[in-house]
């Protein structure tokens, strides 16, 4: 196996690429439809391809698109981005462990920033997981994802008004599609999920609540039905929420 200095290798790198093409093809159409919801939304092309570049956070970022458009405030929008993506520290944890001793912290801080649930699961499949195989799975997901969003706002040019602004329900189905396969493997999850929506809706629909919570509806809600299903439901040794 060719390597280079810094414990870069040639070989670990390509097969980092390959493992990552399933990954690039399920985030590309799925960016696309960010960029022509972005455009939809009134959002430059230029700041939603930049969002993708710089934030790439996959669902989240079709959370911050909606709240932009609502006129929520930037601290409710990080705050939201940070609780919803808190998951990604642990994951960078796991494979920061996973990689060789002699991977110095600033290569380690800078792969963490392309961690993903996929690329997670592909690294930690990987018996002798290499910084080199790592960069380049993250390298084509990013790519794709980028370039899915260019894509997009291209698209939102081209097409009809009509036709982009109706992609906004993608957004929706997206989240159910998410959402059901958790809620069919566990009860509990289920229970969380209405809860959350029972407490997002009390909070819209009551006037004094809504007036004082406002914008802050989103995260009340998620966390009340999380400290709810953290207290009164439990996950019990070895069940799974797959």
């Amino acid at each position: 196996m060719e390597a280079n200095i810094r414990g870069y290798s040639k070989e670990e790198f390509k097969e980092g690429l390959k493992a990552g093409i399933p990954i690039f093809m399920g985030y590309f159409p799925i960016s696309i439809t960010f960029g022509l919801i972005a455009k939809s939304s009134g959002i430059s092309g230029v700041l939603a391809v930049l969002v993708s570049m710089l934030n790439f956070t996959g669902a989240t970022q079709f959370i911050g698109v909606n709240m932009i458009s609502q006129g929520m405030s930037l601290s409710n929008i990080v705050l939201t981005t940070f609780m919803i993506n808190a998951r990604y520290l642990l994951m960078s944890f796991c494979m920061a462990n996973k990689l060789k001793s002699t991977v110095g912290y600033k290569v380690k801080a800078l792969l963490s920033f392309g961690v993903t649930d996929e690329v997670f699961v592909v690294s930690m499949t990987k018996e002798n997981l290499d910084q080199s195989f790592v960069l380049g799975t993250e390298l084509i997901s990013y790519v794709g994802w980028a370039l899915g969003t260019l894509t997009g706002v291209v698209l939102a040019s081209i097409l009809p008004e009509s036709i982009t602004r109706s992609i906004g329900i993608a957004i929706y189905i997206m989240f159910i599609a998410l959402l059901l396969p958790a809620m069919k493997g566990s009860l509990k999850v289920t229970l969380v999920a209405v809860i959350a929506m029972l407490i997002s809706s009390l909070i819209y629909w009551i006037p004094i609540l809504n007036k004082v919570i406002g914008n802050w509806r989103i995260i009340i809600s998620i966390i009340i039905a999380s400290l709810i299903g953290a207290k009164f439901m439990p996950q019990e040794e070895g069940e799974t929420y797959d």
